[in-house]
């Protein structure tokens, strides 16, 4: 007569089949969770923001002081400013505006000034706070912006103005902040059309 069987070996074995099947399942399938996809969906734009972020295409190169157009003047009352991406002028001098969020999802959002503000793409910041900024070192002016943008895209030409960059060349700004912005005559904006995608707000 054989030896008698445990009682419990079939649970054991039922359970170390469960566990590799829900490990598989988690490691072929399974999303990430909702807080480690929103950690990259805000990033603080400062003198050293090129940092956490590789280059992603080639804009086409502009001078800041050229930036003699009409102008478009907004008071941002908080951070964000609805502004997705930065470019530098040459040579690292000057800040334009890139990829604006194209709409105001409720009364006062803050995501939505720039578009309110009749602030498009490829308008240069000409001034904060009443300082000209046309000709400023591109770190500053992000440094006194102190702006937030939502899963950016940075530039090549953005990340070889800022690979030598480190530390802080300015304090942010106070809000609200009187910014101007300043178009390039002749300047053909051909940078992203944002659309909305559901999952982390826009992109391109």
């Amino acid at each position: 007569m054989g030896a008698a069987r445990s009682p419990l070996a079939p649970l054991a074995l039922l359970g170390a089949l469960a566990l590799w099947l829900g490990l598989r399942a988690g490691f072929a399938g399974g999303r990430a969770p909702p807080r480690l996809r929103g950690e990259r969906l805000a990033a603080r734009v400062s003198a050293s923001y090129l940092e956490r972020q590789g280059p992603k295409d080639s804009d086409v190169p502009f001078a800041g002081t050229a930036a003699t157009g009409p102008e478009t003047a907004v008071d941002f009352k908080k951070r964000p400013f609805g502004i997705l991406r930065y470019q530098p002028g040459q040579g690292g001098k000057g800040a334009m505006a890139m990829e604006i969020i194209p709409t105001s999802r409720y009364p006062g959002d803050p995501q939505g000034q720039a578009f309110l503000a009749g602030v498009t793409g490829g308008s240069v910041v000409k001034s904060i706070a009443g300082v000209n900024v046309l000709n400023e070192d591109f770190g500053k002016i992000m440094d006194m912006l102190d702006d937030e943008v939502a899963d950016p895209r940075f530039s090549k030409s953005t990340a070889l103005a800022m690979e030598q960059q480190g530390g802080r060349l300015a304090e942010p700004a106070g809000t609200p902040i009187p910014v101007v912005f300043a178009t390039i005559p002749g300047y053909v904006y051909k940078g992203a059309e944002l659309k909305q995608d559901g999952q982390d707000g826009f992109a391109r």
